[in-house]
């Protein structure tokens, strides 16, 4: 049946409108691209492979986000369970995240890397998580992708608790609280906070022991830690035996080491912006391990001397519990901008952007990232295969390779690597883990091996053995 003339003329001014408003938004969502970021995607995932950030950015952490009652989202909907479940908890926990960015003047569409902990119980709702996640990225309104990783872990700081968010974005040119006249420039100015470097500008409550982000200004310089676990308490110990004492000793020592390795670097705990802890075995203990840790932990940050209040994640997870090890961190660090001509010197000494410090057996304490190299965010990457452990490492690090090349760099560029090892039992995790580090010392070595944590996990997506994680620096 043919349209008669009215007809005719509203079907075409309906397709005129139709094409009107998808051009504004095309135009909308090119516009509102953050032109410093590159994420490269596949239609059928729902994070990228891989983001590169262009060199002198200016970045914003965020701490670990778990649910709240509070959140009307679970107030209203939740009964037995006030927090919800891992779909409920996730869509609160992005919502949350999503406003905490706004404060700043960042967006979703800022956000280069997302780091998720699902609680297993007794397995982890990665469809739960996944579902909520694919609400806020990957959108038609933000098509935007972060790389992202996700593994389950035992427990978090509430026994009610099924998620934990951390989230890693970086400003567009002429935004946020460093650019002078914006309104998140005046803003943090009323906030009258006492900074302990000029590297970033801090958020959250004064009162709490922590920041909930750190803003870093742009050209910033970085260290990344290794994982630092427990020294032993008997120094030069027999083969097979370990006494590392109580935990409050056990977080002592890793105050210590840490002081230590950032003196090599050239920091100092004034310098600390981010702080990851794992605290271990998991169901029964973590709220008096955590207590004791943040008893050693005041003792150097939030204090009279170092009024330092870093950006923090906090889980438990299965641990090396096998060497009677209770807690473990890793740490990020901001060079002042009086040290940029020591680290010039170092970087031009092993000629690379990169100066690693403290070498150990395994893998250095810490490397360190000049401000004008291209970072580069890489998604998890679990095997493609079955078999036993060194097969699956072998095909996860392929697959991390694979990723980091998409951005033009090599495994040489890696500044670090988080590898999550699925835990089995006592004896199974000791031997995965000691195949993963075999089969990291084959492949890295020198100046050029990158900062390394290795923790154990409840479940790895997939079923897989192992996930690896991982963060590039390719040289200008």
């Amino acid at each position: 049946m043919s349209l008669l003339p009215q007809h005719k003329f509203r079907y075409v001014a309906g397709l005129f409108v139709l094409a009107a408003l998808a051009y504004l938004g095309l135009r909308f969502i090119g516009t509102n691209t953050n032109q410093r970021i590159h994420a490269y995607k596949q239609a059928a995932l729902p994070y990228a492979d891989a983001v590169v950030v262009e060199p002198g950015s200016e970045y914003f952490y965020t701490w670990g986000v778990t649910a709240s009652p509070r959140m009307k989202e679970i107030a209203k909907n939740s009964v037995e369970n006030r927090y919800g479940d891992t779909y409920e908890q996730t869509f609160s926990v992005l919502a949350q995240l999503t406003k905490d960015l706004a404060e700043v003047g960042l967006t979703l569409r800022d956000v280069v890397n997302v780091r998720a902990y699902i609680v297993a119980d007794p397995e982890p709702d990665f469809d739960g998580w996944n579902r909520a996640f694919k609400q806020f990225f990957g959108t038609a309104t933000n098509p935007h992708k972060p790389a992202r990783t996700t593994v389950g872990i035992s427990r978090l700081f509430h026994s009610d608790y099924r998620v934990e968010v951390e989230f890693v974005a970086v400003f567009p040119d002429g935004r946020g609280p460093h650019t002078v006249g914006t309104r998140q420039h005046e803003r943090y100015s009323r906030l009258s906070r006492t900074e302990t470097s000029e590297r970033w500008k801090s958020y959250g409550r004064p009162i709490w022991p922590m920041s909930t982000g750190k803003a870093t200004v742009a050209d910033t310089s970085m260290f990344f830690s290794s994982s630092v676990r427990p020294a032993s308490l008997m120094p030069n110990p027999p083969p097979g035996f370990f006494m590392y004492g109580n935990i409050s000793q056990q977080s002592a020592s890793l105050f210590k080491q840490m002081g230590s390795q950032l003196k090599e670097a050239g920091l100092g705990f004034e310098d600390v912006f981010f702080i990851r802890a794992c605290v271990y075995p998991g169901k029964d203990s973590i709220s008096k391990n955590f207590a004791a840790f943040n008893q050693e932990y005041s003792k150097f940050f939030n204090n009279a001397r170092n009024p330092n209040q870093p950006t923090r994640t906090v889980m438990s997870t299965p641990g090396f519990n096998y060497r009677n090890q209770s807690i473990s961190i890793e740490y990020y660090a901001a060079y002042p901008e009086d040290s940029d001509r020591e680290f010039a010197a170092a970087r031009e000494s092993i000629g690379s952007s990169l100066a690693v410090v403290d070498s150990k057996p395994i893998a250095p304490a810490g490397v360190s990232v000049a401000s004008d190299a291209k970072m580069v965010f890489l998604a998890g990457s679990i095997p493609s295969v079955e078999g036993d452990m060194k097969a699956q490492a072998t095909s996860a690090l392929q697959a991390l390779q694979a990723r980091v090349e998409l951005a033009g760099g090599t495994l040489d560029d890696l500044v670090h690597i988080r590898a999550y090892i699925a835990e089995g039992d006592t004896k199974t995790l000791d031997k995965r883990i000691a195949e993963w580090e075999a089969l990291y010392r084959e492949t890295f070595s020198g100046d050029q091996a990158p900062a390394i944590t290795t923790l154990p996990v409840d479940s790895i997506v997939g079923n897989g053995m192992i996930e690896l994680e991982g963060a590039a620096a390719i040289r200008p």
